[in-house]
């Protein structure tokens, strides 16, 4: 009833016919509470202010009725959208419209789109041929014209609604995503090829080829001159970027965060490296005050935070692209930030449609009917396509991985050295965690926390030797090898700070 409402809200009765003959008496006698059906009980509540009876009438002779529901109308009238209060008045919309009525070629278009397109293709204008192939899905909207959900883009606009697609500095297939939410015209895909290639920032920042030596960033003058927060929740990917400056302290942080939770809400788990701020007491009596639990990734082994890292490894780039200078507080990067929440992931969801159940507006010009219900009705089919991907992307990583037998409190153990990648330490287990980590005493009295796959069980020592020969270097004869302290060899550790990543 909902497109008919105008013309019963108001009436005095009325006569509802139905083909479903169980229907009749549970419309007409059943109360609310009588009726079990959830689906049933909602029917029973959209219908109650209306005034009516129920009549049975077979489906063969509901001939009107049934057309209607087999061929539906997507779109009300103009006679419809004078029952309905005027829409607000977008202003990238209405600039779009004008430069439609000052185009030849648009209004060309849109005069065949109305009346219909000639049956050979080359009695068309040459201008408008490509639109041949699409005339059965191209329709109008007053003065604009329409490809399912996208608005056509008039000529003249063209290069500035490419800049504006191109505002979150992603590469080709991530701006075709988002241009395929709102806009479109003829070789859309090849502008934006285009025009990507030609941004120079981001043709600058390019990863590096193939044995080829990467981008180095500038050496920064002092420690922590330019230190970014990054936050990415792991459902939506939605991101978060705060700038920190010379303050990485852990009373900043929970301010950072005490933020963050008013804001989007409390996650359940924060997953963070293990950073000195998001190690201290302050840090942990603050989580334990909002209730959320704290996971650190193990050092040397970022693999175990990795949704974090790339979502560092991407905002760091896009940060390069659009403020070089580290200040973020310009309308370039609030701009790219707002396209890079609005820009669909491979499985055809924003982090803005995940996070708020719809895409977000920005500068990029966006049809009204981009907005509604039947344009996000993939949502479902997305999250499963999703989750396939996932289970295909696990069972292929894990055929070719074998689970390591997990170590006991007080085995001898040999750890490996992640820059050299030689076993020259040994220590004994003293703690197990949960995520096949573990905590290690070294011969210096000094405690390390290592992930298992840099743990080899190590053959038991002879009643002559001690733990401190067995930590030695192997080299060959002859062959003097430098000692290292154990205090160097987590310094790497401790200065990992300048970019904290932490996910939900």
């Amino acid at each position: 009833m909902g497109k008919t409402k105008f013309y019963l809200t108001g009436l005095q009765h009325f006569n509802l016919v139905t083909d479903h003959r169980p229907l009749v008496p549970i419309l007409n006698s059943y109360s609310l509470d009588a009726i079990e059906n959830p689906r049933l009980q909602r029917l029973k509540e959209k219908i109650a202010p209306y005034i009516f009876t129920a009549v049975w009438r077979p489906g063969k002779e509901l001939c009107i009725p049934d057309a209607l529901s087999r061929s539906p109308v997507g779109y009300p009238t103009q006679a419809d959208e004078v029952l309905e209060a005027p829409p607000g008045s977008d202003l990238a919309l209405e600039e779009l419209r004008k430069v439609a009525t000052e185009d030849p070629e648009y209004v060309q278009l849109l005069h065949f789109v109305k009346n219909g397109f000639p049956m050979d293709r080359y009695a068309l204008p040459n201008v408008l041929r490509p639109y041949w192939k699409l005339r059965e899905d191209l329709y109008c909207d007053e003065d604009l014209v329409l490809y399912g959900a996208r608005v056509l883009v008039p000529t003249a606009l063209r290069r500035r609604v490419l800049a504006r697609l191109h505002d979150s500095h992603r590469g080709v297939e991530a701006t075709k995503r988002r241009a395929r939410q709102a806009v479109f015209w003829p070789g859309v895909d090849a502008d934006i090829a285009n025009t990507v290639r030609a941004c120079e920032p981001c043709q600058i920042l390019q990863p590096s080829q193939q044995q080829e030596p990467r981008l180095c960033d500038d050496n920064p003058t002092r420690p922590f001159e330019k230190a970014f927060l990054v936050i990415a929740d792991r459902l939506s990917g939605w991101p978060v970027v705060v700038s920190c400056g010379a303050d990485t302290t852990s009373a900043a942080t929970i301010r950072h965060f005490r933020r963050l939770f008013r804001d989007l809400g409390v996650p359940v788990r924060l997953r963070t490296d293990g950073g000195p701020q998001f190690a201290s007491r302050e840090f942990s009596t603050f989580l334990e005050r909002w209730g959320v639990r704290h996971d650190t990734s193990t050092p040397h082994y970022p693999q175990s935070n990795g949704h974090a890292e790339s979502a560092v490894k991407a905002v760091k780039h896009f940060i390069q692209k659009v403020a070089p200078s580290g200040n973020i507080d310009c309308e370039a990067f609030d701009r790219g930030l707002l396209e890079l929440r609005n820009t669909p992931n491979q499985t055809g969801r924003s982090p803005a449609q995940v996070l708020y159940g719809r895409p977000l507006r920005s500068c990029v010009p966006a049809h009204a009917s981009a907005f509604q219900k039947q344009w996000q009705a993939r949502d479902e089919s997305c999250d499963r396509r999703a989750a396939a991907r996932l289970r295909d992307a696990t069972s292929r990583y894990d055929a070719h991985a074998r689970p390591l037998p997990p170590l006991q409190r007080g085995d001898v153990v040999r750890i490996q050295d992640p820059t050299t990648q030689r076993w020259d330490k040994v220590g004994t287990i003293m703690g197990v965690g949960r995520s096949r980590d573990y905590l290690l005493k070294m011969p210096s009295g000094r405690v390390w926390w290592r992930n298992r796959r840099f743990l080899r069980p190590a053959p038991p020592l002879n009643a002559s030797s001690t733990m401190e020969d067995a930590t030695a270097p192997l080299a060959a004869p002859d062959t003097v090898v430098p000692r290292r302290s154990p205090r160097l060899q987590e310094k790497a550790s401790a200065a990992a700070v300048a970019r904290v990543p932490a996910d939900f």
